[in-house]
């Protein structure tokens, strides 16, 4: 469907009336038992041989744990040690382990959509890709050289592997949202407690809601780490042939996007001066066909703008020419230079303590 408009996120996604209101109740109840089952019974979670840092979220969808987990990757591998990044791979058309080596081509029918942009953008890491992170998990120990750290890519929830540390990706609108399927929470906001770090993280025009969010989490968890964070467009990059530029260089194109929060992306573009001729909007993770496309030749003929989770995806259709194709990655730029170092001093620390007691 072409759409003019991207309205935000709804207070209520299912309504709010009581049969929603009574299963949001019902669902908060379960993700309590749940926890407490964790908490209680240790034998549930397995434990792995190297340091495990999670990357996760309260919200569901659209919070930055790709690019914090990209980030975080990032710098472990500039400290010398080798990344193993370990995803469920949603959404993608193999349902059985696998790993990818460094620098080893995987589509990301193979491995998700997002495993592969991380492996694409760090290509000396090493992806394990598995519903059963226990399993992957051990399946890569007997790989992994000595001096290697899992980072769990959407891990908060996923308890059944025990995590080093976890780090929480959260949006400013997190003290106003309610449990699914009253709101958009898989937790409530005291899951905090079982963090050791929050990254607030949002447009820079947010500042003020971020801040105060930040300010308040700081007063109710005093030993979290918190951060706040600005997601800022990249480069445009051509599929095709890997060229780079401020903008893309195409007049009136068509805007294509099937991520989890899609109006970041269309607030970015028009920001950036960019009038798409029409909006195509598709679900989180949609797998792209030839039928999206083969009725609207014309919408598309001058080039397609998307995000570089979405090129991934496109890249693989035969009717979407790649040098007609250019995508805008995002990066992530702390607000407060010192929050920065405090998050990477807690990385350091915690990666040194699980070395020393193996």
């Amino acid at each position: 469907m072409i759409i003019d408009k991207t309205k935000g996120d709804p207070a209520a996604p299912f309504g709010n009336s009581f049969p929603v209101r009574a299963a949001s109740m019902l669902f908060g109840a379960a993700v309590s038992i749940r926890n407490a089952l964790y908490e209680s019974l240790p034998f549930l979670s397995c434990k792995a041989d190297r340091p495990v840092i999670s990357i996760g979220g309260l919200r569901a969808g659209g919070t930055g744990k790709t690019p914090v987990a990209l980030m975080v990757g990032e710098y472990l591998s500039s400290k010398g040690f080798d990344v193993a990044f370990l995803s469920r791979g949603y959404r993608r058309k193999d349902r059985g382990l696998r790993i990818v080596k460094p620098h080893e081509n995987a589509s990301w029918l193979e491995t998700g959509d997002e495993p592969r942009l991380l492996h694409e953008r760090l290509p000396q890491s090493w992806l394990g890709i598995g519903a059963d992170r226990c399993t992957t998990a051990a399946r890569l120990s007997k790989l992994l050289p000595e001096r290697a750290v899992f980072v769990l890519d959407d891990g908060f929830q996923h308890r059944a592997i025990r995590r080093d540390l976890d780090i929480v990706c959260l949006h400013d609108s997190l003290l106003d949202d309610r449990l699914i399927p009253c709101g958009w929470l898989r937790e409530p906001a005291g899951a905090l407690s079982r963090a050791r770090a929050a990254l607030i993280i949002g447009a820079a025009d947010r500042t003020d809601a971020m801040e105060a969010l930040r300010s308040t989490l700081s007063k109710r968890f005093p030993g979290l780490c918190i951060a706040v964070l600005f997601q800022e467009p990249g480069l445009w990059t051509n599929a095709g042939n890997g060229r780079t530029a401020p903008v893309p260089l195409v007049k009136n194109p068509l805007l294509v996007c099937g991520i989890a929060r899609p109006e970041r992306f269309i607030a970015m573009v028009r920001k950036a001066g960019i009038t798409p001729c029409a909006e195509r909007i598709f679900p989180d993770h949609h797998r792209y066909g030839i039928h999206d496309f083969g009725e609207n030749r014309k919408l598309y003929s001058n080039g397609i703008i998307t995000t570089e989770k979405d090129a991934g995806r496109l890249k693989t259709l035969e009717n979407v020419p790649a040098d007609k194709l250019w995508y805008c990655g995002v990066t992530l730029r702390f607000a407060d230079e010192k929050q920065r170092e405090s998050l990477f001093s807690l990385i350091d620390a915690y990666v040194k303590l699980k070395e020393k007691q193996t």
